[in-house]
């Protein structure tokens, strides 16, 4: 008798990683189709028409160089407005979703669709990105990429039909490979995914694993084509002069008031040109000019400026043309990305905290001679401080930038600098204005908190349909939709929130208006992260939400008293605000 093998089937979590490793193959590929089209957009618009070439990034094949034609810099105006209104009429025309910086996209994509990236955007966006930056605009290359390698993700699923929650897994692993292979940083680009999506100090660790087998796959093809080792040439040294802490506390404060003066310019700048009454296509345009002339005198805010970053490293600036350098690049940034150009924001901020570091080095190691301080030091720790703070992300900063640069001996100042810069700063001053602030305020996760309110009414003997899977029913109610408890239909559990200015917040379950036969039977406090079991005493609180049980028509019935007792407590405010006017009559 012959014996059967049965064939080993793939569970979910092995497809997982075989298709993660699919997604970084293609964001690896991306990040190098995108750089080619970088190049040429830069050859085409900055040296061929401009007659300019700013310096490149010795790592990617380029010179520490900046070349100019025999009329200076005077054509470069022309070029980035140039290449501005083709962005624009690429943007406008075909994926309006893919202006601005890519990142914030794919989170908003994350939280609020499942997921969902149009096909076309990434196509787009890689395109408008290239002519953005490579005409001279600012803005970093992160932005595309990440949506390249997501954009994949979102279409890749789609295709295999997976899940919503599977889609999120490749989106964002798309999005790390992309980050980690063009910084040379696969494990802070696989720590950035999981930290960005959320404002305060909370991780999506279900991404962590296929982030970093997309980030590792991604960034060995990237590193298989420029070569392998950190983006940037640093100097190789190791924190040894604990005096120098508090200094580094000081530079975290000074980094923390930089970023939240860019996020403050940034959509500053984009609200003016949203609100300005010209066609959308034309805009990237008019920003493309304000940068152009700024890089007649201020030549160091024109493009990705990496080259320029490598200088600061190797201290050939002094403090004063450093600060101009930061204040440039975050006006420039405002005006490529703000007026709706594409581009990340990633690129920018970093030479705008080195910048900064730099300055303060400077200045410190002239305050303090004999405390040995190395200005390169603070601008690379200035680097991840700035960004932490801007982008809420202080553990990926600190990894992102120890990869790209090799600064492994600064872990101590980077720890520190980082996670102060983050802290001093409030979580709402954000970069990426789609991050949620917790877990439990991303509409991904908010049917988690409902699910564990039931399985406490489970335990306490409430007869929860047994046909249902528990988290269909918690997704149901989370929707608004009552579920059905008996066979006859006549009882049903259902949902209402709790929003600031509700008459039921600050008043105790007994005092409630209650239909007859309503009941409050959980209490979902998502704020505390825990489910409270109400007794008559207990006082509702802004941004509860309460599971009630009760007849067929109790939820229409409650509805209508609570629009009742609304416009009673209108109608006695109203009074009140009128009865001084009779008296002065």
């Amino acid at each position: 008798m012959r014996a059967r093998i049965a064939a080993p089937r793939l569970g979910k979590t092995g497809r997982m990683l075989l298709l993660s490793l699919l997604v970084g193959v293609v964001s690896g590929l991306g990040a190098i189709v995108f750089n080619l089209l970088l190049d040429g957009a830069k050859e085409v618009f900055l040296l061929k028409l401009a007659g300019y070439q700013p310096p490149g990034l010795p790592r990617e094949g380029g010179t520490l160089v900046e070349s100019l034609a025999p009329w200076g810099r005077w054509l470069i105006p022309v070029a980035t407005t140039l290449g501005g209104l083709v962005a624009g009429w690429l943007v406008f025309t075909f994926a309006p979703e893919a202006e601005g910086h890519g990142t914030d996209a794919v989170l908003k994509a994350y939280h609020h669709a499942g997921g969902s990236i149009r096909g076309r955007v990434p196509v787009i966006k890689t395109l408008a990105s290239a002519l953005t930056i490579g005409s001279g605009g600012s803005g970093g290359r992160e932005g595309p990429i990440a949506q390249i390698g997501a954009g994949f993700g979102s279409v890749l699923a789609s295709v295999l039909r997976l899940s919503d929650g599977e889609r999120r897994m490749l989106v964002m692993s798309g999005a790390a490979g992309g980050i980690g292979a063009i910084f040379h940083a696969p494990l802070g680009g696989a720590l950035f995914v999981t930290e960005v999506l959320y404002r305060k100090l909370d991780y999506e660790t279900d991404v962590l694993v296929p982030a970093i087998v997309s980030a590792v796959t991604a960034y060995s093809i990237v590193g298989y084509y420029y070569g392998f080792g950190s983006l940037f040439i640093t100097p190789s040294d190791y924190f040894a002069h604990p005096q120098l802490l508090p200094l580094y506390a000081l530079l975290s404060l000074i980094s923390a008031a930089g970023a939240w003066l860019f996020i403050r310019l940034f959509y500053g700048t984009a609200e003016v040109f949203g609100r300005w009454p010209v066609a959308r296509l034309l805009k990237p345009a008019v920003g493309g000019l304000a940068v152009g002339l700024m890089g007649i005198a201020l030549p160091y805010v024109l493009d990705g400026g990496y080259g320029w970053l490598q200088m600061i490293f190797m201290n050939r600036f002094t403090w004063g043309v450093l600060l101009l350098i930061a204040l440039g690049k975050m006006l420039a940034t405002s005006f490529s990305i703000g007026s709706g150009g594409s581009g990340g924001v990633f690129g920018p901020s970093v030479i705008i905290g080195a910048a900064l570091g730099g300055a303060v080095g400077q200045v410190f190691a002239q305050l303090f001679p004999t405390f040995g301080v190395e200005p390169v030091h603070f601008a690379l720790v200035g680097m991840a401080a700035f960004f932490a703070a801007a982008a809420k992300t202080p553990l990926s900063s600190i990894v992102m930038v120890t990869e790209m640069t090799g600064s492994y001996g600064l872990l101590v100042p980077l720890m520190l600098s980082s996670f102060l810069a983050y802290l001093v700063l409030r979580p709402d001053e954000t970069l990426y204005r789609s991050q949620v602030p917790e877990r439990i305020d991303s509409p991904v996760h908010a049917h988690e908190y409902m699910r564990a309110a039931l399985v406490n009414l489970k335990e306490r003997g409430l007869a929860i349909p047994s046909d249902v899977p528990l988290p269909d029913v918690a997704r149901l109610l989370e929707t608004g939709q009552p579920v059905v408890l008996d066979p006859e239909g006549e009882e049903v559990m259902f949902t209402l929130e709790l929003e600031p200015n509700h008459p039921w917040v600050g008043r105790r379950i007994f005092e409630l208006d209650l239909p007859p036969d309503v009941l409050v039977i959980s209490v979902m406090r998502e704020k505390a992260d825990k489910v409270v079991i109400p007794r008559g005493h207990t006082r509702l609180e802004a941004d509860d939400r309460l599971i009630l049980v009760g007849p067929a028509y109790a939820s229409q019935e409650l509805m209508e008293r609570l629009a009742q007792e609304k416009e009673a407590s209108e109608q006695a405010g109203a009074g009140v605000t009128e009865s001084p006017n009779r008296s002065e009559r």
